[in-house]
């Protein structure tokens, strides 16, 4: 249910990645999050996956981001207010939310 293929995606939606971090990887992973956030239509379009599938695919890579952020530069409670709205979010655009597959995802961020 998570979309697989960002690079290509990126390169499919004419998203120009610019360096943010210095971290590559969690450079990498913010530019994902941008793409769900920027060019929600694109993906949809592109991937020819559902809007919910996009918006959990939304939720993993925000998840990721935060996950990494929080490793990379220390806790920042406004990063893990951006999940608690994408959740909202998900709750307003789905009305109803998997919220096995939401406990899935923050499950495998652990490991």
């Amino acid at each position: 249910m998570i979309l697989e293929g960002m690079d290509e995606l990126i390169a499919s939606a004419g998203y120009c990645a610019k360096r943010k971090y210095e971290n590559e990887v969690l450079n990498t992973i913010y530019h994902y999050c941008l793409l769900f956030c920027t060019k929600e239509d694109e993906v949809i379009t592109l991937s020819g996956k559902s809007l919910e599938v996009v918006l959990y695919s939304k939720y993993y890579w925000l998840t990721r981001y935060v996950k990494k952020y929080n490793e990379v530069n220390g806790y920042d409670a406004g990063m893990e207010q951006q999940q608690f709205k994408l959740i909202e979010e998900l709750e307003q655009r789905l009305g109803d939310v998997d919220w096995n597959l939401l406990q899935r995802i923050d499950d495998d961020m652990v490991k």
